[in-house]
């Protein structure tokens, strides 16, 4: 049993590693832009379609058209931060937790 839970606590660990440096990329009106990753973030795309679009501009139906790509990118950014961080903390206390138990288990089973 402490194998299996020493087991999740390591994919949780290893979840939040790679959702650290995995690229975050947002999509709006037809755009894909890239943001960099959680530990290096590059918002010089989102800046340049956001300079480089069309803000504020007339559509049919009286609604503007104005996606905010920094925006998007910031959202998303701080999402993937909020659940890699506590998978990957979630994850090194479950394996803190089963390496003390299986320390203190084999120190009780020693001295009997």
């Amino acid at each position: 049993m402490r194998l299996l839970i020493g087991g999740l606590g390591i994919v949780a660990l290893l979840v939040g590693i790679v959702g650290l440096i995995a690229p975050v990329s947002v999509s709006a009106e037809g755009k894909v832009v890239g943001c960099g990753s959680v530990i290096a973030p590059d918002l010089s795309a989102a800046r340049a379609n956001d300079d480089a679009g069309a803000a504020n501009t007339p559509v049919p139906g009286g609604l503007v058209n104005d996606a905010n790509f920094t925006r998007l990118c910031d959202m998303d950014l701080e999402d993937r931060r909020l659940w890699t961080i506590t998978s990957g903390a979630l994850g090194a206390l479950i394996i803190a937790a089963a390496v003390a138990h299986g320390i203190t288990s084999r120190r009780a089973g020693s001295t009997r």
